[in-house]
């Protein structure tokens, strides 16, 4: 008998995909992938490029077919069906607009071959015309439109199929940044309107933290990390998602390990250059590395100018190299082979070539094994 939690959990399910494997030749592109998704989340597939995101996508849509493993989606196996019998919808970066068809025409068109009744189509195109703010555009061409335009007109054509399943393959990448940032925020918009179910490829971290309810962090045709996108920030699996997952990314530098009193002093060499950490929770955590190297990961932001009797231990360096973006200024520091990033106030002063006096937020430190390079819980 099946258990009936089971079932409900299942059910919930939108997208499964078990141990899928992709393989051009003797070239394994995925390899054995897990993933689920429920109704309603925004699943976002991110990693560096070549990492198998797209591909991943295309098994999903039917485009490519699988080599192993299987793909449920809504409960359903599709592992072998065809891409319009899948109940998705697809949104790709080029749009894909047809340019002699109106805007409204280019909406309308799936429903149109589905033969769906002609009231039906004008009722639906000017609903998620007027959702997508372009019904003021539905009588013009797509050469008469902005890329962001354009990119809404692809977003309502989907929209209007209903499909169980959308899917957007790296949509943003062809406009220019100011365009990117407004369309995240229609895209999030939308999400929080319709509930829709999107898996959404991406190689922008950004996209990926800022759209993402669950992101899945791919390298090699490897899940490298699934979870929330504070999860991924806040504790990387190891080192790569460490590195990949923000902007500047994690710091990341050898120390030794010594527990004391104060709990775990943690040694970071450098002539002239280095420096000490205490962390007083990390005792445990850290026992079995006593007296051997950990990788310490701090984020840019857990550095802050240190300032005497409000913070105990102090990390001076020299300072390589400033950078201000207005909000923030960029500190590059050298610890001997290592630098160190910092990310503090727009408006603080600091010379090049100087020493600077900085504090650890000791809070948010992750700990990684030099050898595995996972996180040490």
């Amino acid at each position: 008998m099946v258990n009936t939690a089971t079932q409900q959990e299942q059910a919930h399910k939108v997208l499964s995909i078990n141990a899928l494997i992709k393989s051009y030749g003797g070239t394994d592109i995925l390899k054995s992938v897990s993933v689920d998704m429920r109704e309603g989340d925004f699943l976002v597939l991110v990693g560096p490029s070549g990492c198998g995101k797209s591909t991943l996508l295309n098994c999903i849509a039917g485009l490519e077919e699988v080599t192993g493993g299987q793909i449920l989606i809504d409960g359903r196996d599709v592992t072998r069906v065809p891409p319009r019998d899948r109940d998705i919808a697809m949104v790709f970066q080029s749009y894909a607009l047809y340019p002699t068809m109106t805007v409204a025409e280019n909406i309308a068109f799936g429903m149109k071959i589905r033969k769906v009744p002609k009231e039906e189509q004008q009722r639906k195109t000017q609903e998620v015309a007027r959702l997508l703010q372009i019904d003021h555009l539905l009588d013009r061409k797509p050469s008469q439109l902005s890329g962001g335009q354009r990119q809404r007109v692809a977003m309502g054509r989907a929209l209007v199929r209903e499909p169980v399943l959308f899917l957007f393959d790296e949509p943003l990448s062809n406009l220019d940044a100011k365009l990117r940032v407004e369309m995240r925020a229609e895209i999030h918009h939308l999400h929080k309107q319709t509930n829709a179910s999107i898996v959404y490829v991406t190689h922008d971290q950004i996209e990926a933290m800022t759209l993402g309810s669950k992101i899945v962090v791919l390298r090699d045709g490897h899940i490298q990390q699934v979870g929330s996108p504070q999860q991924i920030y806040d504790e990387p699996a190891n080192m790569f998602v460490a590195n990949f997952m923000g902007t500047p990314p994690m710091n990341l530098f050898p120390a030794r390990v010594e527990l004391g009193d104060a709990g775990a002093i943690l040694s970071v060499a450098g002539p002239d250059q280095g420096f000490t950490l205490v962390d007083k929770q990390a005792g445990d955590r850290l026992r079995p590395y006593r007296g051997k190297s950990v990788v310490v990961g701090l984020r840019p932001e857990a550095l802050h100018l240190y300032r005497e009797g409000q913070h105990e231990h102090a990390i001076r360096l020299p300072v390589r190299n400033v950078e201000s973006s207005g909000s923030d200024t960029f500190v590059l520091l050298q610890a001997g082979e290592h630098r160190i990033s910092a990310r503090l106030g727009g408006r603080t002063r600091v010379t090049e070539g100087e020493p600077l006096a900085l504090a650890a937020d000791m809070d948010h430190v992750c700990y990684f094994d030099p050898d595995t390079e996972l996180l040490i819980k």
